[in-house]
């Protein structure tokens, strides 16, 4: 299916500098919502259903007011099935959740859903400074993606490296004989040889691993000018483990020598996609293409900035299932004051998640991993 067919949603995740919002933005972003909605009604049975028995129709989509009105999909219907708007065979990349029990969610990409993705994070890493022609030496926190090709996580961060040229890229995560084994000693090794070779290092990976690592380290490392560290998948059922993101980044800072600006997470999950990045003030900030809407978790009701309600988020990147919008089980609030960086798009903050035990993602089964390896 080629771009042509959905100019708006194009138009849309391609958008420019997308911590800045503009009226002519959000206009691209409604229209795009609309188009969307109008070809998963058509094409999904699922969510045609869902649509009439909300007495919802996509082509009243009209204003920026009316996206809170599009029907979500719950993370644990894309859980429990496969939900699809286009035939399987149009499909070119599948990847999935790593949840055990029957909780692993599957998301398949066509074409142009996986360029339209691949947009939305390029614009972003683009704005925050992350996008450079210099090679890099890669250091990933994450399942080597030549073992686990259709892993959400080791996807998602391998495609970071498209951002930078590789130098030279290590896997902290390797199978073994018991399973996927965190090699801690060699990448000691691989990160003192980075450290060495004074190209700028990219880390990248799951908190609860770096923390896990820096643990494990006998000293301070510090790491070339020009380095970065993004982190993402939370920490989940590593909570035991967890520290306030504040001494995450000073534990980094201190041991690795990278300035606290320079280490930056990112929030996502692959129910929906897109990501967030934090800006400097570390603080995730909602890009031009995407709305992150917090609900009562009774009621579902909007609820106005400063009230924490579980997080619905919302992109119109993807026509080969139909999660246009994603009610999320993540708790969370937009921020009633603008950010200090000095973007006008609205930020928001997590505060815990809610049904940590139904919804088992990547950063479970790293946590189990890190539990094993200590």
């Amino acid at each position: 299916m080629s771009a042509q067919r959905f100019p708006r949603a194009e138009a849309a995740c391609r958008m420019g500098e997308p911590h800045l919002w503009s009226k002519a933005k959000t206009r691209g972003l409604v229209a795009a919502c609309r188009e969307m909605a109008l070809f998963h009604e058509r094409n999904s049975p699922e969510l045609r259903a869902l649509y009439r028995r909300r007495g919802f129709r996509p082509g009243s989509i009209g204003a920026e007011s009316d996206l809170a009105r599009i029907p979500a999909l719950g993370v644990s219907a894309m859980k429990s099935f496969l939900l699809l708007s286009r035939p399987a065979g149009k499909a070119c990349l599948k990847l999935t959740s790593s949840g055990t029990r029957g909780q692993k969610t599957r998301i398949w990409f066509d074409e142009g859903s996986l360029a339209r993705c691949q947009a939305m994070l390029a614009s972003q890493w683009e704005q925050e400074g992350l996008v450079s022609g210099e090679p890099a030496n890669y250091l990933m926190f994450v399942h080597d993606p030549r073992e686990a090709k259709d892993l959400g996580i080791a996807f998602s961060d391998t495609n970071q490296q498209r951002f930078a040229p590789v130098a030279a890229a290590h896997y902290a995560l390797r199978k073994g004989a018991s399973g996927w084994e965190f090699q801690k000693s060699e990448t000691l090794e691989a990160l003192e040889r980075f450290a060495s070779e004074g190209k700028p290092v990219r880390v990248f990976g799951m908190p609860g691993f770096i923390h896990e690592f820096l643990d494990f380290m006998p000293g301070p490392v510090h790491l070339p000018a020009g380095s970065w560290m993004v982190t993402g998948g939370g920490w989940k059922a590593a909570e035991d483990k967890k520290v306030s993101r504040e001494n995450f980044r000073e534990r980094v800072s201190r041991l690795l020598g990278l300035p606290q600006e320079r280490v930056r997470d990112a929030y996502g999950m692959a129910e929906h996609c897109a990501p967030y990045l934090e800006c400097r003030e570390h603080r995730f900030h909602v890009p031009a293409f995407c709305r992150v809407i917090p609900r009562d978790p009774i009621t579902l009701k909007t609820l106005p900035p400063g009230r924490t309600g579980l997080l619905e988020l919302l992109t119109p990147f993807n026509t080969m299932m139909p999660n246009l919008a994603v009610l999320s089980t993540d708790l969370g609030f937009l921020a009633p004051e603008p950010c200090p960086c000095g973007y006008n798009s609205p930020t928001f903050t997590l505060v815990g998640r809610g049904g940590i035990a139904k919804h088992k993602g990547c950063a479970l089964h790293a946590g189990e991993i890190v539990r094993r390896s200590a």
